[in-house]
């Protein structure tokens, strides 16, 4: 019976490997565990044990590759990548969408086993559904998920790369007529609501909803936090000119219209003005600062537009609080 070399190779992780040296001088490396059975062997130990960590490495990648599930590694995705990149309502957003569209189409699912034509089928389901918006949002959802999965080694190939990316017109909303506005203001002062005095200002401003708990009025300026900016940059301050059209409700604008919540603003305005959309204010005022004569790059200012990069756009942050003041006397209709 022939008397073979043989010892253990210890690995990181604790894991150990065993060595043995055939009759031939062969080095034959063997390792089973964890469901991997790997045999590799080389005339040279140090080329074995080369040899021996390539293949144990795409072993685990292939082992992990099969027991990674869509829906944990999806939670994980959001928790430690997405979270810190965007601000909470955005995160909350994201949240909502594996939740209630995604997961329960592949929660369970092993990484693995979603294919093109699966994801394909989901998409369509979404559009034959009208939720056009809804599936542009897990298209794009999905494919920065598989490509992470993919840069990660979890995945050999995103199951997204062939899917065409749903088509979906972003309303924008239309601007109310000076009718429309003048029998809007009516109803917001015959309401004389913590809600309908923040219509009012919302709509001689241009604020963006989420921006309403920010501001702060005095005579002759209202002082907001910018929305609009990414996770890990500075706030943007926004001052906008009080307006001769703003100026008579100054009076009413207390501080419990600054405490109203989000969704009490979306669902009441519904009620006051039904089949159109609460961000109808903010087109209605930067319409009536450009048919009342003010430049866009002020308008553009004033409701925290991001700059284009020309000269032009780049310099109106410059205008003087005395210009301001003047060019917004322009806005009374």
């Amino acid at each position: 019976m022939p008397k073979f070399f043989k010892t253990v190779y210890k690995l990181k992780g604790g894991k150990a490997a065993h060595i043995r040296q055939r009759e031939n001088g062969t080095y034959e490396i063997r390792y089973r565990r964890n469901g991997i059975n790997l045999s590799v062997s080389a005339k040279v130990l140090e080329v074995a044990k080369e040899r021996f960590i390539q293949a144990l490495s795409s072993a685990e990648t292939d082992t992990m590759r099969d027991k990674t599930i869509f829906g944990q590694y999806a939670v994980q995705w959001l928790e430690v990548v997405k979270k810190p990149q965007v601000k909470q309502n955005t995160y909350d957003d994201y949240n909502l969408m594996f939740r209630v569209h995604i997961f329960p189409r592949f929660g369970k699912m092993r990484m693995k086993d979603v294919k093109p034509i699966d994801c394909q089928k989901f998409i369509n389901d979404l559009c034959d559904k009208n939720t056009f918006r809804v599936a542009e949002k897990v298209y794009c959802l999905l494919h920065a998920f598989f490509k992470f999965a993919v840069a990660e080694d979890v995945l050999q190939k995103s199951p997204m790369t062939i899917i065409k990316k749903p088509q979906h017109e972003t309303k924008h909303g239309q601007a109310f007529s000076v009718e429309e506005e003048r029998a809007f203001v009516e109803l917001c002062i015959n309401k004389n609501s913590p809600v309908a005095r923040a219509y009012i200002l919302m709509l001689f401003t241009g604020i963006r909803r989420s921006e309403l708990a920010s501001v702060q009025i005095t005579p002759k300026w209202v002082t907001l936090t910018t929305s609009k900016t990414r996770k890990g940059v500075s706030d943007k301050i926004r001052k906008i000119p009080v307006s001769p059209m703003l100026k008579p409700f100054l009076p009413f604008m207390t501080n419990e219209i600054f405490s109203v919540s989000l969704d009490v603003l979306s669902r009441t305005f519904s009620k006051f003005v039904p089949k159109r959309h609460l961000h109808e204010l903010r087109h209605t005022f930067i319409t009536r600062c450009q048919e009342c004569g003010i430049s866009r790059e002020l308008t553009s200012l004033w409701a925290g537009h991001k700059a284009d990069n020309t000269m032009t756009t780049n310099v109106y942050t410059h205008f003087s609080e005395k210009y301001q003041i003047g060019e917004i006397q322009k806005l009374r209709y």
